[in-house]
């Protein structure tokens, strides 16, 4: 009986490392998912094993992490091949832009007495996750901003708008509309109104690109709050008809590592995720410099928003202190620096609500950025 007993051990031994080996031998593994996503984002993947050799079905197969933008998600296939494909629900947690070119896959078939490890290849498969875009219906400013939230509601023109400065006499060609009527009377003769140019619609949205301005680690980092607070004014923004523009950062040439001008449309806004999907803080830069260096875009009338750790002075250049005052995201960082939290803190954290001030406002970790955009 021992000796039968000792040989059915050796026999499931080998068999469970002959069944691994079966299981791992090559093959490649397609994935069918979405081309661009953003960060929060649940999506659905198909998932399917394709053999190269015998046997044409594979059993007990376990992904270690296939994904890069969604880590710590694996993906067991308890039965794969050319006719079987898994679907399931992936949550999408990291930024950038990713290619999935190959996969860690285990097997301890049949018995789960040996388990083998093999990296097989993907075909080739994109993905481009953009920053968490919290829905919404309206971008309310707080009520003493010299921008209200009608402003950034309602679409009006950009180009060719302008703002009334002075009066002049009439000169032939001139359209009737701009005829001040009050003072043409008074004077006997026509008096035209004298307009500056304004792009009352256009917003710029300037980012802090500097690593020293920013804490925080995966999701709760001070930069993925400021690209989430970016992405989702200027999706607004662009879907109501109205300008938005990015920039940030300065490289070695005195240019803006991003700068993307007020635009409208699909393309503007898709162009727009995608400079926030690949933009990185890395750039070490005083925010304020930066600022500076951004006088030549600026034109009467935008809207300024720009983000500051609440502990820093940094004082708006004087370009932005002529007619409208920049509208300031406060972030207080030292909420930030408290590491990651564990997943059951996770779910039990309570969120509130932005802290509304004169000129902005005030974000920390546990603010409900939803609430920003809820009329």
């Amino acid at each position: 009986m021992l000796y039968a007993l000792f040989a059915v051990l050796v026999g499931a031994g080998l068999l469970s490392l002959v069944g691994a080996r079966l299981m791992l031998r090559p093959a490649t593994i397609r994935f069918r998912l979405p081309a661009q996503v953003s960060v929060g984002e649940t999506i659905s993947v198909d998932v399917a094993v394709v053999p190269q050799v015998w046997p044409s079905k594979r059993h007990l197969l376990l992904l270690k992490s296939p994904y890069p933008f969604a880590l710590a998600q694996d993906v067991f296939l308890p039965v794969s091949g050319r006719s079987f494909v898994r679907k399931h629900r992936v949550l999408c947690t990291q930024r950038g832009f990713f290619r999935l070119c190959d996969a860690t896959v285990t097997s301890a078939y049949p018995f789960g007495l040996a388990k083998l490890v093999r990296t097989w290849q993907v075909e080739p498969i994109a993905i481009a996750v953009y920053p968490r875009v919290y829905p919404g219906t309206a971008f309310s400013l707080p009520a003493s901003s010299t921008r209200n939230s009608v402003d950034m509601e309602q679409p009006t023109p950009s180009l060719g708008q302008e703002l009334f400065r002075e009066v002049r006499e009439y000169r032939r060609g001139d359209n009737p509309r701009h005829i001040h009527w009050r003072s043409s009377a008074r004077h006997g003769s026509l008096v035209m109104k004298q307009f500056d140019a304004v792009a009352t619609s256009e917003t710029w949205i300037v980012l802090d690109l500097d690593p020293a301005s920013h804490a925080g680690s995966g999701e709760d980092h001070t930069f993925e709050r400021s690209l989430e607070i970016a992405a989702s004014i200027a999706t607004h923004q662009i879907r109501s008809g109205l300008r938005c523009g990015v920039a940030g950062g300065l490289g070695a040439n005195g240019a803006p590592r991003i700068l993307i001008a007020p635009s409208t449309g699909n393309a503007h806004l898709q162009a727009l995720l995608e400079a926030l999907a690949a933009v990185r803080a890395d750039y070490a830069i005083p925010y304020a410099t930066v600022l500076d260096n951004l006088s030549p875009h600026y034109r009467a009338g935008q809207q300024w928003i720009l983000f500051k750790d609440v502990g820093q002075r940094v004082v708006a250049p004087a370009f932005l202190q002529k007619q409208r005052a920049p509208f300031w995201f406060r972030i207080d960082t030292d909420s930030f620096v408290a590491g990651d939290l564990s997943e059951r803190i996770q779910l039990e954290r309570k969120l509130l609500p932005p802290v509304r001030q004169s000129d902005g406002y005030a974000i920390g970790r546990d603010t409900d950025l939803s609430l920003l955009f809820m009329s």
